[in-house]
């Protein structure tokens, strides 16, 4: 990477596109955090190339490349435009058990549609499997052609990320907040243990959609050191659940630059940092 190559770092919340920006002359310095705020639903846009708004977006993003001469470009996508499950391994290592898998799961959708990847986790004896469409994700790779560089991770790859950047040991849960939606992700020891995602209407409803899910997901309710918060309206996603979380757990939202972990010219912002996390994060080498 030459002295000028910086990582373009982005999420999106509603109506909101977060973005940072490292500084590769410095370890965990970012040269820039800000956000754009739009009069739709960024990811709605997004989704439909031939709108208007998306034109706007694709304008927002040729000002930040162009800007900061960004070499790659890192993007947070959303929950519900996904697939999870884990599956056994027998079934990863055979093929035409995957793609019999993938049709069931996916339903009504061609092959052609399905972007899948597998992750290991902690249960050698299982693979998880997270499928997005290639027809949503069409405008993020719009969006991103003409940067040399593109990844597009999702919810429980943040966790991921957090894992490499803070080894913060032990076991943990990561809370990504949006606003119908919840990813839940749990480490243990140094690996991915397994993750789910939560729709909802309004947050006094999670409580109960998170006792119907953890009844299936027994491991949320496991033994967790350390709950981070993520995302949007994060305070009254803990108001909701805290009480289902282990009573020992150290809960903590991660809003501001000293609980990142990370430096910045700017100390003092106009909007919540847990929005702009995944993109903080995400701009990062390490």
């Amino acid at each position: 990477m030459d002295e000028r190559a910086k990582n373009l770092g982005v999420c999106f919340f509603s109506d909101r596109l977060f973005y940072a920006v490292n500084d590769p002359e410095k370890d965990k310095h970012l040269f820039r955090i800000g956000s754009f705020s739009f009069n739709f639903n960024v990811l709605d846009a997004i989704s439909d190339t031939e709108s208007e708004h998306f034109q706007h977006i694709r304008s927002t993003f040729e000002k930040l490349q162009e800007e900061y001469e960004v070499s790659s470009v890192r993007a947070l996508t959303l929950p519900s435009n996904e697939c999870w499950t884990a599956l056994p391994k027998i079934v990863y290592d055979n093929a035409d058990e995957r793609e019999d898998h993938m049709s069931i799961i996916m339903k009504g959708v061609s092959r052609e549609d399905m972007e899948p990847t597998w992750h290991s986790i902690s249960r050698p004896e299982y693979k998880f499997l997270s499928i997005r469409r290639r027809s949503v994700m069409n405008g993020l790779s719009e969006l991103t052609r003409s940067t040399p560089t593109t990844d597009f991770l999702s919810d429980f790859e943040i966790g991921l990320k957090w894992m490499e950047y803070n080894n913060p040991g032990g076991s943990f849960l990561v809370i990504g907040c949006h606003k119908h939606v919840i990813s839940v992700s749990s480490f243990m020891l140094g690996k991915f243990r397994a993750a789910t995602f939560i729709k909802f209407d309004q947050p006094e409803d999670l409580p109960y959609h998170w006792l119907q899910n953890s009844a299936h997901s027994t491991w949320m309710k496991g033994l967790h050191e350390h709950t981070y918060l993520f995302g949007q309206n994060t305070h009254e996603v803990k108001q909701a659940l805290q009480a289902f979380w282990d009573k020992s757990s150290e809960v903590i939202t991660l809003n501001s630059l000293k609980k990142m972990g990370v430096n910045a010219e700017e100390e003092t912002y106009g909007f919540d940092l847990a929005s702009a996390f995944p993109a903080i994060l995400l701009s990062l080498d390490f």
